[in-house]
């Protein structure tokens, strides 16, 4: 065997699966045990290196590793660590050095050997010396080790993302936690990018999936809490009669529980953002019909009061009711309960209801400022005489001038009571 071997081109050496070898002077036993038990299965070998004498050499107080008899000691650079095998009688001693502790590699070359020295975190200082020229073991390590310290980097900067998103989440920041849950996502991707060129992913899964668990809930979150806040806004919609502004926030709460529907996630459970979306599509038909619904209650409190001047409210409130109905997009997909050509007609229905019931409230405070006029204080009943009738003219000209004539000599009659009633007041 090579004392540098490219594990990538010259494929599985046989040091990997048995410890003997055969020699000019019989079998020799290189390790206790074979180097493949040595390594995880996870872990894919790249370069392998070996010496007889000089074993691995320590600085710093650490104490140094030298074979035993005809046993060596191998170097063994994997996808995610350096490791170094030694073997002895009392069994192989191994020093592992993971490529996130390594903070530099130098090579050295002399005239028959060279040298490959790895120092970490710790500081510590481990050589390994061979017959070979370990430079495209150092360039792989140092190609490694800078992988992995930006890996970690960015899992890192995941975790930290995924904090900052709780924090605006429980603020109910949403679009705060949406930028950091995107910063989460983008690093963690980048992390999981990085250690695939090398073949590595598996040895940070685990910490992968619960990094990317942890994200998936904080979407699951924001999406219900944007859907909250949606309905939220659909219902003041609603109670403010802007049944359009009502109907897009319902549209858009569905959609929010359906994106946090699709998000595997354990919280908030699926069955109850289901129940949530069921919900809102309950409201959601209800509010289709409210226009008409509404028009049609005020219409019947109209219809069942006798006072002219409160009937006359009650219409004015159905005639208001209607319109808003009325005007509604109906050009969208969305449909409310209803049609353009009944609801014009239920408009000019009520409009004429209007004008008749304003026209006898007006008479009938006239007959009322008749007797006013022997009172100490008159000329009450006379304004809202006036008043009834001149909203009779405006709505029969605006709204049914073909159904209604204006009430002008009523109105007219109206406002020369007004004026005697006050000419009288003043002279007493």
């Amino acid at each position: 065997m090579e004392t540098v071997t490219d594990i990538r081109s010259s494929g599985r050496p046989e040091i990997f699966d048995r410890v003997n070898t055969d020699g000019l002077f019989g079998r020799t036993r290189r390790l206790q045990q074979p180097l493949g038990q040595h390594f995880r299965e996870t872990e894919t070998p790249r370069y392998l290196a070996y010496n007889s004498q000089s074993g691995v050499i320590a600085a710093q107080g650490n104490e140094g590793l030298t074979p035993a008899g005809d046993y060596r000691a191998y170097l063994l650079a994997t996808n995610g660590r350096v490791m170094f095998v030694v073997g002895d009688d009392d069994g192989d001693r191994t020093i592992s050095l993971p490529y996130e502790d390594i903070v530099a590699v130098r090579c050295t070359s002399g005239l028959r050997t060279s040298t490959l020295e790895i120092v970490t975190v710790d500081e510590d200082c481990w050589a390994f010396e061979c017959k070979g020229d370990l430079t495209p073991v150092r360039e792989f390590v140092d190609e490694a080790t800078q992988v992995w310290t930006r890996t970690l980097t960015e899992l890192d900067r995941a975790e930290s993302q995924v904090e900052a998103a709780v924090t605006a989440l429980e603020a109910t920041d949403l679009e705060t936690a949406a930028t950091h849950i995107t910063a989460a996502q983008e690093a963690l991707d980048n992390g999981r990018g990085r250690v695939e060129a090398l073949g590595a992913t598996a040895s940070i899964d685990e910490r992968c999936q619960s990094t990317q668990a942890q994200i998936d809930t904080c979407q699951r979150r924001r999406h219900v809490s944007a859907a909250e806040q949606h309905r939220d806004t659909a219902r003041r919609a609603w109670e403010n009669r802007a049944y359009e502004r009502a109907a897009d926030a319902y549209a858009q709460a569905k959609t929010e529980y359906e994106r946090a529907l699709a998000v595997t996630a354990p919280e908030p459970p699926t069955e109850t953002i289901a129940d949530a979306r069921n919900a809102i599509e309950a409201e959601y038909a209800e509010l289709l019909s409210a226009p008409v619904d509404a028009a049609q209650v005020a219409a019947s409190a109209a219809r069942a009061t006798t006072d002219p001047a409160a009937r006359a409210t009650h219409w004015e409130d159905a005639l208001d009711r209607y319109r808003t109905a009325y005007e509604l997009d109906w050009g969208r997909d969305r449909r409310f309960d209803g049609d353009r050509a009944s609801l014009r007609q239920a408009l000019a229905d009520i409009a004429v209801e209007l004008v008749d019931t304003h026209r006898e409230a007006g008479r009938q405070k006239r007959r009322e400022g008749s007797e006013e006029s022997k009172r100490e204080t008159p000329g009450a009943a006379c304004g809202s005489a006036t008043a009834h009738l001149e909203r009779a003219r405006e709505v029969a000209t605006e709204l049914v001038p073909d159904r209604r004539e204006p009430p002008a000599d009523e109105l007219a009659a109206a406002s020369e009571q007004g004026i005697s009633v006050e000419s009288e007041s003043k002279g007493r």
